[in-house]
């Protein structure tokens, strides 16, 4: 055996019910990504589903254990990283062709614990400039329990 199969083995015996499940649900979205149904390995670890069109996006992952800190409840830096990707989504796309957006500041206030199955965050344009865009996200539950809200400013850059 490799070094990297022990591993497994190990990780395998050692495993929780709960274990078992975050872990496959992993493997199956990083097999995703190699196939290309994610973007990014981010993305797919967080088993992100994103609907954007030129007025909004939307992005949403499942709350499970994964996400969870060390009180049982979602990490707020992971629903900053909800809030930065729905933002940065929408405002990629509003980016000229050769162009992309990169986030420059962003501002959470956290209102409430997530406790529904998914975290969906919205976001929608506030301003758009020739150099700079300025969108709002919000999370909300389907339930309409309103979970987090942010601003974020995003500059436009030439790719590389």
């Amino acid at each position: 055996m490799t070094p990297l199969t022990d591993q497994f083995a190990r990780i395998l015996e050692n495993s929780s019910t709960e274990d078992i499940k975050i872990l496959s649900d992993y493997l199956t979205n990083f097999e995703k990504k190699q196939q290309g149904e994610f973007t990014t390995y981010l993305s797919a670890g967080l088993n992100m589903t994103r609907v954007t069109d030129d007025q909004s996006s939307v992005v949403t992952i499942p709350n499970t254990a994964f996400i969870h800190n060390n009180v049982g409840i979602p990490h707020g830096g992971i629903l900053a990283v909800l809030l930065d990707t729905a933002m940065g989504t929408l405002a990629n796309r509003k980016c000229p062709p050769g162009f992309s957006a990169v986030t420059t500041n962003l501002t959470i206030h956290y209102l409430a614990v997530a406790d529904e199955d998914n975290i969906s965050a919205q976001a929608h344009i506030i301003r758009k400039g020739r150099h700079t865009l300025v969108l709002e996200g919000n999370i909300f539950q389907q339930n309409g329990k309103h979970i987090a809200t942010a601003t974020g400013s995003f500059f436009i850059i030439p790719k590389k």
